[in-house]
């Protein structure tokens, strides 16, 4: 018999009652006029977001498809990936390179990775057995895809299951 793990289900009985359309939600951060994603109600958009709003919605979907949802595409995620990819291509760039939050702001590590790995997102849907590209403008414009999860290729996922899947648990240390 397999052990109840209590904290999860009390996570599946909560987070219906604390948090009950976080797909409606997160939809709706991505705002119309600049395409770009917004980290909270009545903020503007920031390019950052482009992978923690957007990176949600992979996520959802696959909770979406194993629950039977019949409505959900089979080419697309739930957002608008050719406005996503507009704003961090035309609003995001830095003119001597890297990504930024949002026009006139100073570029940095943190908004390039977030914006190309939300870039990525906008470019690739993988959906089980379906896989498509949405790619704007040229076709250098696509970018390697990224797992919603990790933030690393798909590829990479595979192969740190692979190796980790086999180590055996570590105990925790009783002594001090």
């Amino acid at each position: 018999m397999k052990p109840v793990d209590e904290s999860r289900d009390a996570q599946r009985l909560t987070f219906p009652l604390l948090f009950p359309c976080p797909q409606r939600w997160t939809v709706n951060r991505q705002m119309r006029l600049e395409g770009g994603f917004q980290g909270r109600t009545n903020k503007l958009v920031d390019g950052c977001y482009s992978f923690w709003q957007a990176g949600t919605l992979p996520l959802l979907h696959r909770v979406l498809m194993m629950e039977g949802d019949e409505a959900l595409s089979k080419e697309s995620w739930m957002f608008h990936q050719g406005a996503l990819q507009e704003y961090v291509l035309i609003c995001c760039q830095f003119i001597s390179g890297g990504l930024i939050d949002k026009p006139g702001k100073a570029r940095d590590f943190y908004h390039t990775c977030y914006c190309l790995s939300g870039l990525s997102i906008a470019q690739h849907f993988i959906g089980g057995k379906y896989n498509h590209n949405h790619v704007m403008g040229p076709a250098r414009n696509e970018l390697h895809a990224t797992h919603p999860v990790y933030n690393i290729s798909p590829e990479a996922v595979v192969q740190a299951n692979s190796y980790f899947g086999v180590l055996p648990v570590p105990s925790p240390n009783t002594s001090s």
